[in-house]
């Protein structure tokens, strides 16, 4: 544990004073170092040494003034924690963006409300359709599984037992009407998730077709 902690100091320091040296060469003066120890008390130096690095500390030009401050190390924990809020950030970050892109893209295809409203009509009106469409043929699939069930009944009332295609059939159809059932309720969630969408978009369009208009004179 030791040696990597002194490793890690070692590559610190070589990577900040590698850092400082690029910077004093793009900035040709005489510079000093200030920082504060563990006990705060404040030192001034020529160069560079583990403490400052761990502590951080500031480059003062010849004028006395501080033109640069640079962070102290941070520990592989701190390190992590460090990371793990910068990812954060830059997928808020990224997430605004593409928020902004759609809003601009929503804008840009609707010049006004009623074409809104049309366009998104349009997507609800082929989700109802598909509905319909099911609907039709879950009748037709419930109807034939009657058929077939009616038609097991009568052998049955005729004393005789239902040949084994025939069952086999009634399973099948079975199975086809659950699953035209099962089809039915996603699409019919699927309309109303969607209605509640597009009740969530005008709001929106709403609210940033008021800020542009606010913002043309």
């Amino acid at each position: 544990m030791h040696n990597t902690t002194s490793r890690l100091v070692l590559i610190g320091l070589l990577a900040c004073s590698a850092s400082a040296l690029a910077w004093q060469a793009k900035n040709p003066e005489s510079y000093r170092y200030s920082w504060r120890d563990d006990s705060g008390l404040q030192h001034f130096s020529d160069s560079l040494n583990n403490e400052a690095i761990k502590n951080g500390y500031d480059v003062i030009n010849s004028s006395g003034l501080v033109v640069r401050h640079v962070q102290r190390q941070l520990s592989p924990e701190e390190r992590k924690v460090a990371e793990a809020a910068q990812a954060k950030a830059d997928a808020a970050q990224a997430a605004a963006e593409r928020q902004h892109a759609q809003d601009m893209q929503m804008l840009s295809a609707y010049p006004n409300e009623q074409v809104f409203r049309d366009a998104q009509q349009a997507e609800i009106n082929e989700l109802t359709q598909a509905i319909r469409t099911t609907q039709i043929n879950l009748h037709a699939q419930e109807q034939n599984l009657a058929d077939l069930l009616s038609h097991a009944a009568d052998i049955k009332h005729d004393g005789k037992p239902v040949p084994a295609f025939l069952n086999q059939r009634i399973d099948t159809q079975r199975k086809a009407v659950t699953e035209q059932r099962a089809t039915l309720a996603r699409q019919q969630q699927a309309k109303v998730d969607a209605e509640k969408h597009v009740e969530e978009l005008l709001a929106r369009y709403r609210k940033l077709r008021a800020a542009e208009d606010a913002q043309t004179p």
